[in-house]
């Protein structure tokens, strides 16, 4: 069974000193997602048998069809909408291919129901049906027979693999409203407990777990350590993880400001590759902090003011082209996955800064009534 085809590379990069270079230079946020959907719809196969695909990509579609969606949902382009349809119908096929839906797919096929839900003449229940029939179907005793047992599958893998699927399906299945949807967020928990610095992306781990958390509940007292778990995380809370996050943010004095370290210890791990600025990262910080600045209860602590921080690091890594790097300093690989979480980190990004500002206007209101 398939449970995941996440590909866990670093690949070694340039000197510290010599990466900063540019570091500064920025296009804007909606420049930014313009040229990338752009290409990314250019990029899909439209044609012959396999049109949704993003070549070479099959393994990370979830993420890039919901970060067509995010294109959509913010530029308004009905092209972004009929490339992030194709890549849902792709999913579909692999589905039906692997058997399963990994946790990026339900979230993808979750976006593309969101944003089905509220346009004519595309609504359609096709998207989040599937979902349901997949959360349902793990139940069967002709399959797994619960989804305790499903969720089995994970041990023994790295703990970075299991809370990144762990997340998305945790995301999804609440947004159905699957009856097991606690146990996947129970799950997510205690695979986070596991996480420390001999995982392969601790702070990305830390992110995208955050974000997972805060989508589908409260931060709460509700501790994360679970027996065989990390020390790192003996006496950590829910409600300590936005400030913990926030605490592995670059300083702005320091190389590649405003993204994130990799690492919990804020070290290369003894590697000549840098110990911050890789954009899954910088991505999955920024989902993270703001997931969790939305919730009423999280004190701010200066969220606002390194989200923008975040957001300016994170446009670093888009050229002109609208290509998106391995790292922000336009270095390592170039994969059309990194075009789409990029594009739904900026979208995060630019849907809180919107409220942010709404919410100062109808402040001033109340004050002058």
């Amino acid at each position: 069974m398939l449970l995941v085809r996440r590909i866990c590379v670093f690949a070694l990069l340039a000197p510290l000193a010599l990466a900063v270079q540019g570091w500064g230079a920025e296009l804007s946020a909606g420049d930014a997602v313009k040229i990338i959907a752009d290409r990314l719809e250019a990029s899909q196969v439209h044609d012959g048998p396999q049109p949704g695909l993003w070549s070479e990509e099959e393994q990370f579609m979830g993420p890039t069809t919901a970060g067509m969606v995010c294109a959509y949902e913010w530029m308004q382009n009905i092209s972004y909408y009929t490339s992030a349809e194709s890549a849902a119908s792709y999913v579909l096929y692999l589905a039906d291919v692997q058997g399963n839906l990994l946790g990026d797919e339900a979230y993808g096929l979750v976006r593309m129901s969101q944003a089905s839900k509220s346009e004519e003449p595309w609504t359609t229940p096709l998207w989040v049906n599937v979902v349901v029939d997949f959360y349902e179907s793990l139940r069967d005793p002709a399959y797994e027979g619960s989804t305790q047992a499903y969720i089995r599958y994970f041990d023994g893998m790295d703990p970075s693999t299991s809370v990144f699927y762990l997340a998305h399906h945790a995301v999804a299945a609440n947004y159905i409203g699957d009856r097991d949807k606690d146990l996947w967020r129970t799950a997510l928990i205690t695979w986070l407990s596991y996480v420390d610095d001999q995982s392969h992306f601790p702070v990305m781990d830390l992110g995208v777990a955050t974000w997972a958390l805060a989508e589908t509940g409260n931060l709460d007292d509700t501790p994360v350590a679970a027996d065989g778990g990390s020390l790192w995380w003996e006496g950590v809370k829910l409600s300590d993880l936005p400030l913990l996050l926030l605490s592995h943010q670059t300083p702005q004095e320091e190389p590649y400001g405003g993204s994130f370290y990799w690492r919990f210890d804020h070290t290369s791990g003894g590697s000549e590759d840098p110990a911050a600025g890789y954009t899954e990262d910088a991505v999955y910080g920024i989902l993270g902090l703001v997931a969790a600045s939305l919730q009423a209860d999280v004190p701010d602590g200066g969220m606002t003011e390194a989200i923008r921080w975040a957001q300016a690091a994170l446009l670093q890594g888009v050229d002109t082209e609208g290509r998106v790097f391995e790292h922000l300093a336009q270095q390592g690989e170039t994969r059309h996955v990194f075009e789409g979480e990029m594009l739904q980190a900026l979208w995060s990004v630019q849907q809180y800064l919107d409220a942010s500002s709404e919410s100062e206007v109808v402040g001033a209101v109340a004050l002058t009534e």
